[in-house]
């Protein structure tokens, strides 16, 4: 069922509005912290589980947040159904299941077609933001943003090749990041800018004239 694309375009407001996406927002805590601290701001939550989304939209609704929405995704299916070319600003992926298992691990988000749809919905000079409580999955989405496919697709590390951001640069935090914390225990985050790769420049053959 979950391999059968079922997303559906979400509005985004006005053309100059900066848009927030989570990426597999669960119960949406970092979400609603982003939407009440940024209310110019349009904050969307995507979910693959129909019943969050559901839960989700009701709390929005009934704590007035009109600059907060959710909908569904599969992220590796149909995340390209949800928004046009260049609208998104910035696409949090924050604490995502680790599929530790070798048969699992195509499950993992960040691969080269989850990039392409990514660096084709951002904004020039938008942003991707990764956080994890699990060095080897963080290592393992790092490894495929470093690659030279996502260097030619338009994303560059804001600190550097290879390098991990300290510290929480938003207003809003996951539960999981809460609970991390807590605990004493390093959050592996990495913060990627997009830049729209030049478009080659067309040459123009002239016949000779006689």
């Amino acid at each position: 069922m979950y391999l059968l694309p079922q997303a559906e375009p979400i509005a985004l407001g006005a053309p100059g509005d900066r848009v927030e996406v989570e990426l597999g927002c669960a119960d949406a805590k970092f979400c609603f912290e982003l939407a009440q601290r940024r209310p110019r701001d349009r904050v969307v939550g995507l979910e693959i589980r129909k019943a969050l989304v559901a839960r989700n939209i009701a709390l929005a609704t009934d704590a007035q947040l009109s600059n907060l929405s959710f909908g569904y995704v599969n992220m590796n299916v149909d995340l390209d159904l949800v928004f046009r070319p260049g609208t998104v600003d910035c696409f949090h992926v924050l604490f995502p299941d680790p599929w530790f298992k070798t048969r699992h691990q195509k499950r993992r988000v960040v691969d080269p077609g989850f990039l392409r749809v990514v660096a084709s919905q951002l904004k020039a000079g938008g942003e991707l933001h990764f956080a994890s409580d699990v060095f080897e999955l963080a290592l393992s989405a790092m490894a495929e943003l470093e690659e030279p496919f996502a260097a030619e697709l338009g994303f560059q590390n804001m600190l550097g090749e290879w390098r991990f951001w300290r510290g929480n640069p938003w207003p809003a935090s996951s539960r999981r990041e809460d609970t991390t914390l807590r605990r004493g225990q390093r959050v592996w985050r990495m913060r990627y800018r997009y830049t729209p790769p030049a478009t080659p420049a067309t040459t123009t053959t002239t016949g000779a004239q006689t």
